[in-house]
């Protein structure tokens, strides 16, 4: 779909100046919403102590207090996962700390198809018959009423650490620990599943006057990127610590990853956790079982890593290929004249659902559902737009489904295949009453008008420094007008992509334009561009490459 080009409204002059930065870099800031001297030194420097005090979190004593009593006692102490990069590195960053303790646990990671996500009972049962006495929740549980208490009537004590919103009222647990819950002062409330394991490990060590094992940060800059928490305040802290030790890392699972996706160490960024990292430990879960990511994250030995990390690999490239073939079929599904994109079909494998609801988003800005026919049950996962709350969308159908979750603009659910056209038609009313005849074209936000060449330099290093880009901290977009086309050629295994050679004027650049392959170039070779800045390692070299958001003929 046509994007509506968007170019940001400049800075003050005097904003540039009072920051002591590069007009670009000064006005990325000011984009961002800093707009004075000492919110651009916070953001640039920040504060002197990045990490807040874990005790500010809500039951973080109790919770610390009964963590040290089962390390003491020789206990078994379970901890519950969730399939997804976030969930996986929190529940391998709780193993470790906890480990390093002297601490016996026994992870628990649910089935996406059999088991869904959150605590259920049956895990409960499991984790009672391997002799835990004691369940740690990591990236779920804080709606978890009926599990809570299964598991209080068993006699295990349950400790929740979730960072999404919870109801009204909150399970029976020991502890529930949650920047969102009623009450709770905490400075920073969007600590992702990874990011509050680290937080928990944090009052745990200093309740035991110990040093915390900051090499957990890798794992935490893995979960808080890959579950797109945005990257301010206490997560932007926990990434750019989290980078330095990606970059150096000892975990031996970690760096046989690296070797499987031929990933230079020196170029994990963000954008690596992103496309890279994450992809591959989300794979186990969507095709077979997340635990093999976890094992990956906590393997001891070269030999094991290397075997998990060739499984990943595989998983990855079956992932991908399963992912075309059903984008290719979503595709020819999908009748762009309805307010939503609702597709069912038995060839939907319910592990990638969410990627073709994205990419189904993506190519019609409109929210789309992706549903996998199993017999007589439906699993449906949900994308959306920022005009479509598609979870309060489906709590207008909740008696149409045997369960239901997830939030504005990821959501997903289970039900029964015979309400299947019921709840197409109240989806399609839904949408047709909340978004009208017609969407608004997809903006593509621009930072400012540069061209590459005006980029390097000292301009180049201050953008440099705002990194880690992402979520809540975009990766800055810029506009070259009048680019000269000199060489274009589709490239990947369907011809889907651009490599262009573009000239700004004074050099020559490599760009790419992913996903753009079927896009017809300008007939006069002039274009105007929308693009980032990009590093690729080539013959041992670091190459600043371009990548093209979007394109126009020049007029």
């Amino acid at each position: 779909m046509t994007k509506s080009w968007r170019l940001q409204t400049p800075a003050p002059p005097e904003f540039a100046r009072s920051v002591e930065l590069p007009k670009v870099a000064a006005q990325v800031l000011y984009n961002r919403g800093i707009a004075t001297p000492e919110e651009a030194r916070a953001f640039l420097e920040g504060p002197p102590e990045p990490f807040h005090n874990p005790s500010l979190l809500p039951q973080m004593a109790a919770a610390v207090e009964r963590l040290a009593q089962a390390i003491g006692s020789g206990e078994t102490i379970g901890v519950f996962g969730d399939f997804d990069a976030d969930g996986v590195t929190a529940t391998a960053i709780l193993a470790q700390g906890l480990g390093a303790l002297g601490g016996h646990v026994t992870p628990y990671i649910p089935h996406r198809i059999t088991e869904g996500h959150g605590l259920n009972v049956e895990a409960v049962q499991a984790l009672r018959h391997s002799g835990v006495s004691l369940i740690v929740t990591v990236d779920c549980g804080v709606t978890s009423h009926q599990e809570v208490e299964f598991a209080a009537d068993l006699g295990l004590d349950v400790i929740i650490t979730d960072h999404h919103t919870p109801s009204v009222t909150l399970p029976p647990a020991l502890a529930t620990i949650d920047p969102k819950v009623p009450g709770s002062d905490y400075p920073f409330t969007e600590l992702t599943g990874a990011g509050l394991a680290i937080k928990l490990i944090q009052g745990l060590y200093r309740h035991l006057n110990k040093a915390w094992p900051r090499n957990l940060l890798a794992l935490a800059a893995i979960g808080t990127v890959a579950d797109l928490g945005p990257l301010q305040g206490e997560n932007r802290a926990i990434v750019t610590a989290g980078l330095q030790q990606l970059q150096h890392t000892g975990n031996a699972g970690l760096n046989a990853l690296y070797r499987q996706a031929k990933l230079s160490p020196r170029d994990i960024d963000s954008g690596a956790i992103s496309f890279i990292i994450a992809p591959r430990l989300n794979a186990a879960g969507r095709l077979q079982h997340a635990i093999s990511s976890y094992r990956l994250l906590t393997c001891d030995t070269a030999g094991e890593a290397n075997a998990l990390a060739e499984t990943l690999e595989d998983f990855n490239r079956e992932r991908q290929r399963n992912t075309e073939a059903a984008c290719e079929k979503a595709l020819e599904m999908a009748d762009p004249a309805e307010p939503i994109i609702l597709l069912a079909h038995e060839d939907f494998d319910p592990g990638i659902s969410g990627l073709v609801a994205s990419r189904m988003v993506e190519a019609f800005h409109k929210p789309a559902v992706v549903m996998s026919l199993d017999g007589g049950l439906v699993r449906a996962s949900a994308r959306s737009v920022p005009a479509f709350n598609v979870i309060a969308a489906f709590e207008q159908c909740r008696p149409l489904f045997q369960r239901f979750g997830g939030h504005s603009m990821a959501a997903g659910f289970v039900m029964s295949r015979a309400n299947l056209e019921e709840l197409r038609a109240k989806l399609t009313s839904i949408a047709r009453k909340t978004l009208g005849d017609r969407l608004p074209a997809p903006t593509l936000q621009i930072d400012a008008e540069a061209r590459p060449m005006d980029l390097m330099g000292e301009t180049y290093k201050s953008l440099a420094a705002l990194e880690p880009f992402g979520y809540g901290n975009p990766k800055p977009v810029f506009l070259a007008p009048h680019m000269k086309l000199q060489e274009a050629k589709r490239v990947g295994g369907e011809g889907q992509h651009l490599r262009l050679k573009l000239w700004d004027g004074r050099a020559s650049w490599t760009a790419f334009a992913f996903r753009q392959g079927v896009r017809q170039l300008p007939e006069n070779g002039l274009m105007d561009l929308a693009y980032s800045l990009s590093i690729n390692s080539w013959r041992g070299q670091r190459v600043i490459e371009l990548r093209v958001e979007d394109f126009r003929p020049s007029k």
